[in-house]
């Protein structure tokens, strides 16, 4: 029978004194812990939190965030594998790849994941314009490299059908029954939509309560993608857009979303922020209090009252 993993052999020995090699153990694991003491402590005060650490971190968190949306995310629109996927399907796998980033990378860089989200927290004023820039490029690069990882691991076959079928494997294109600019307006009412959800998010007023942010995301994006999908692919993202187009050399119509989603990008922010931001919601305590008035005390003795003024 044994007892918090020692035998009865070890205990005895233990008990004998024969405690030698059990001190030099403790002795060897106090030494490692002291230097790992000191190399989390050089990692932290030297390192981790240079300002140039802290750019690269944000670089990485927007680049493999936005390799996932298009890797898991087109990944979802892929015909294959004995599966047709749908627009429901594909709206739901969007959705739900954006909550996963935001969980991942969220704390880190706010998980843009989009340049059009990034210009508007410029605009905002919750993003440098450095920022900006280094948000851009590693947004960009990163939907290049998840689109092309994902053509890298899945049958080509599946990419050249969608080429025949339509204008390749996730390729947002206005459906043709849409004129330019029918297309562009609505990818420019639906980033809105996305954009103006961001600035609530960014609102003051919310900053206790971003333990949800990711799942409403999820429901947001997923919501819009099943409305919009059909009629302009719901991109809102010009990183999303591209890089598809570029893999499958496929370019129709994509100054659409070139210009729809930048312009909501910087409109909608700037009305957010003049019209509906405010920094609490005590907005009573600027609204003079009325005049007192005098209330009438009734004032029990032995079952007779009489009335006071106070």
């Amino acid at each position: 029978m044994t007892h918090n993993g020692f035998s009865n052999h070890h205990e005895k020995e233990l008990v004998a004194g024969n405690v030698e090699g059990h001190t030099n153990g403790i002795h060897a694991n106090d030494d490692e812990a002291k230097n790992q003491s000191k190399f989390d402590t050089l990692w932290n005060t030297k390192i981790s939190n240079t300002t140039s650490f802290i750019i690269v971190s944000k670089f990485l968190a927007e680049f493999f965030g936005t390799a996932t949306l298009m890797f898991l995310g087109c990944m979802g629109c892929l015909d294959g594998f004995d599966n047709v996927t749908t627009n429901l399907s594909r709206g739901i796998i969007f959705g739900f790849t954006v909550m996963i980033v935001i969980l991942t990378f969220g704390v880190v860089s706010g998980a843009h994941i989009n340049p059009v989200v990034s210009i508007a927290a410029y605009i905002y004023g919750d993003l440098s314009g450095t920022m900006v820039l280094v948000y851009f490029i590693a947004q960009f690069t990163g939907a290049l490299c998840g689109y092309g990882l994902l053509m890298a691991v899945a049958p080509q076959d599946y990419f050249n059908q969608a080429l025949v079928d339509g204008y390749g494997s996730c390729v947002t294109a206005p459906h043709n029954s849409l004129t330019s600019a029918g297309a562009l307006a609505i990818e420019f009412i639906v980033t809105g939509i996305l954009i103006w959800a961001c600035c609530g998010v960014w609102d003051p007023r919310n900053a206790d309560q971003q333990n949800s942010v990711p799942i409403k995301f999820a429901l947001l994006v997923a919501a819009i993608s099943v409305a919009a999908g059909p009629a302009t692919g719901a991109s809102m993202n010009p990183a999303r857009t591209l890089s598809p187009c570029i893999w499958n050399n496929s370019y129709h119509k994509i100054w659409i979303y070139f210009v729809g989603p930048p312009l909501a990008g910087v409109i909608m922010p700037i009305v957010y922020k003049y019209v509906f931001r405010r920094e609490s919601n005590n907005i009573i305590e600027h609204i003079p209090a009325p005049p007192q008035e005098q209330v009438c005390v009734c004032i029990l003795h032995n079952k007779d009252s009489h009335v006071e003024k106070v």
